[in-house]
């Protein structure tokens, strides 16, 4: 059976992900890995025991301690082929700022991070099955172009920062579905959860805030068809 255990951190959510291994899903920022080691230890997951590393994406406060876990875990790390330069320059790449909120944080696209060299770069699916987890991680681009999910044969998928919980980076309406604060195509973006809707997803687990029930992202997809919708 598999579990997802959310680590709540100082600006996103990571996820450590247990079936017959355990693989950790997204890093945070650079200062939280000591809150992701002491987690890891926590739930009975020994250092050397973690299987993979896996990035929804390439951005700072998503994959910013994957140095220091890397060193003291020695798992693999995976990044799709169209954030691999994200994580191995530890540089956010430029992207659009949707909202007013994203265009107050300039320091964002700015900020650097510990670079890491991947172990895994894919650009298509990739079978979990290897590290002892019943799912897969599927290219679900909008959010970046290299934006990925991790689709579980459970129903659950963790999608990083394709959708927010609420707002202000999930403080407020935690499980209400929203845009991301940044993202290189919208239209990309919507394709990408309908896809992952029409896999049977019924739980997503996001990078702020959530996580998100399927009923309610179809509601929200179904507003954002409307010609009346904004943003």
């Amino acid at each position: 059976m598999t579990s997802i255990v959310p680590i709540r951190l100082s600006l996103s959510n990571a996820y450590l992900v247990r079936g017959e291994r355990a693989i950790l899903v997204d890093t945070g920022s650079a200062k939280d890995g000591e809150r992701i080691l002491a987690t890891l230890r926590q739930q009975g997951v020994p250092d050397r025991k973690l299987a993979l590393i896996v990035h929804t994406h390439g951005h700072g406060d998503h994959c910013g301690s994957t140095r220091q876990l890397k060193e003291v875990t020695s798992a693999p790390t995976a990044v799709h082929h169209g954030d691999a330069e994200m994580l191995t320059s530890g540089q956010n790449r430029a992207t659009i700022a949707r909202n007013l909120t994203a265009r107050l944080l300039p320091w964002f696209v700015e900020a650097s991070f510990p670079p890491v060299r991947p172990d895994i770069v894919f650009q298509d699916e990739l079978n979990l099955q290897p590290f002892g987890i019943a799912g897969r991680i599927v290219p679900t681009p909008g959010h970046t172009a290299g934006s990925i999910s991790v689709v579980l044969d459970s129903g659950e998928a963790i999608v990083g920062d394709l959708l927010m919980g609420g707002y202000l980076g999930g403080i407020l309406g935690a499980g209400r579905p929203n845009y991301p604060y940044f993202a290189d195509d919208l239209g990309q973006l919507l394709t990408s959860v309908r896809e992952l809707l029409a896999l049977g997803v019924r739980r997503l687990y996001v990078g702020h805030g959530g996580p998100l029930s399927a009923e309610r992202v179809r509601c929200w997809l179904a507003r954002q068809a409307s010609p009346s919708s904004t943003f």
